[in-house]
């Protein structure tokens, strides 16, 4: 924040592994701007995604400060950049841009030039703090429900490496295990993943959690839902619609029924924290789940069962599909 009121600095980067909590740090932030005094005009919040489209992130920009037209949306992306620069040259402004996967030319394309540069890397979490976390996700009931799983709880939490990511999704999986049996053994699991220093070294670590869904059909919906895009918006209801036609709702044979059968499941991975509300009727995936979710269908699943994906491709045009 202290950058951030710095008049002379123009931007400043977060970085740091997936599933650290840069997106969270950057949601406070930006409700910061409503709470706390300061002298800024214009706050943006602005989602990149690897799919990196410099137009989309000026339209999102034109939609804070007035440019929220068709006929503006349909100018040329060096003219959208002129028309921003316009307006946003005579305020203190903020633009929030998250999920950045490559270098953005902020002084070219999107808003005119900026000033100094800061760089931020968003560390793990101290152990005091990772335990706090774990011990919130598991509960009190579980941890009391026997004086030895509290230590092995700890040894649990220290395998997640201060990864919040890891501490989240590991804590709710091992949020119903009561026996020694059950703790021992996800120790023993966890030994064998390395601890996060690279993102391929993450995903073992959130493996746990998809290992510890209760069945196959759970587990066949969940990786279902990488076939979306990056950061989007599911809606429940077609979600259920799409698992029902492809055959992973076993229970039922009619689609109102399914339902019933599909909201279990969205109510069941919500709660194991491998997917995300957003709002009463969507959900959605965060980036590193998806990514795992990816690496387990290459890696671990059966051959016929395989996919992948790559949002924007384009696949029904000439020369994708041959190569694919």
């Amino acid at each position: 924040w202290s950058c951030i009121v710095e008049k002379d600095v123009g931007i400043i980067g977060l970085y740091g592994l997936g599933g650290v909590g840069k997106t969270t740090l950057l949601t406070n932030l930006n409700n910061k701007f409503s709470t706390t005094p300061n002298d800024f005009e214009v706050v943006i919040w602005a989602l990149v995604s690897k799919d990196y489209d410099v137009e989309k992130i000026q339209d999102r920009i034109g939609e804070n400060v007035g440019y929220s037209d068709g006929s503006w949306k349909n100018k040329s992306a060096d003219q959208k950049a002129i028309d921003i620069y316009g307006i946003l040259s005579n305020k203190r402004f903020v633009v929030l841009l998250d999920d950045l996967w490559q270098r953005v030319d902020l002084n070219q394309e999107i808003c005119g030039e900026m000033g100094a540069r800061r760089k931020i890397k968003v560390e793990c979490l101290e152990p005091e703090t990772a335990w706090e976390l774990f011990q919130d996700k598991v509960g009190d009931e579980t941890l009391n429900s026997h004086p030895d799983i509290p230590n092995l709880a700890k040894q649990v939490a220290e395998r997640c490496g201060g990864l919040p990511l890891a501490l989240i999704t590991i804590g709710r999986a091992m949020a119903c295990k009561t026996t020694l049996e059950e703790w021992n053994y996800a120790i023993e699991m966890l030994k064998r993943c390395a601890l996060p220093k690279m993102k391929n070294e993450v995903f073992p670590l959130l493996k746990f959690s998809y290992d510890n869904l209760p069945n196959a059909t759970m587990k066949c919906c969940f990786l279902y839902c990488c076939l979306y895009p990056e950061d989007y918006c599911i809606p429940k209801k077609r979600l259920v619609e799409y698992w029902f036609c492809e055959g992973l709702l076993d229970k039922f044979d009619r689609i109102n029924e399914a339902q019933m059968q599909g909201g279990d499941i969205i109510s069941s991975l919500l709660n194991a924290c491998l997917l995300e509300r957003d709002g009463e009727n969507y959900v959605k995936m965060h980036d590193v789940i998806r990514d795992m979710a990816l690496w387990i269908t290459r890696k671990f699943e059966a051959t016929e069962d395989t996919f992948f994906v790559k949002a924007g491709a384009q696949l029904s045009q000439e020369p994708y599909v041959k190569a694919w």
